[in-house]
């Protein structure tokens, strides 16, 4: 009986590491939006001033959570469909082909409108050099 204890006390401790380190590497990899920047350059007719375009893998059921921007920031909704909870306004739905505009300053959450099937978006954002383009709010 002692050497099944001894035999199963081992296994069950690489078990448990492996579900946990296992566990934590799931984590690390799932990203909930994905940022893949695409360009940033300077804008040469407004002194200070940089693009930035970039493509955003949003997991389904996804959120940004409460944030605001210090530049206006276009939206192109390239797959699935996107919800903008704006402050003090109805949630409004985006899907394929659709585009819409984050105003400076607005609070405002951005989201996968589904919770099975990821979503796709390009966006523009123009803003000074160093300037965060996000800023989270409470």
């Amino acid at each position: 009986m002692y050497q099944s204890v001894i035999r199963t006390v081992p296994a069950l401790i690489v078990a448990v590491a492996v579900g946990i380190f296992g566990s934590q590497v799931a984590c690390a990899q799932q990203q909930p939006i994905k940022r893949t920047d695409l360009l940033k350059t300077d804008l040469s007719d407004i002194e200070g001033k940089e693009m930035h375009i970039w493509v955003a893998d949003i997991a389904p059921g996804a959120a940004t959570g409460p944030h605001f921007h210090p530049t206006p920031r276009f939206v192109y909704v390239l797959e699935g469909a996107v919800v903008l909870e704006l402050d003090g306004k109805p949630p409004r739905t985006y899907t394929v082909g659709q585009a819409y505009v984050e105003m400076p300053g607005e609070r405002h959450n951005f989201r996968n409108a589904s919770t099975t099937e990821p979503a796709k978006a390009l966006g523009f954002q123009y803003g000074g050099k160093d300037q965060p383009l996000q800023i989270n709010a409470p």
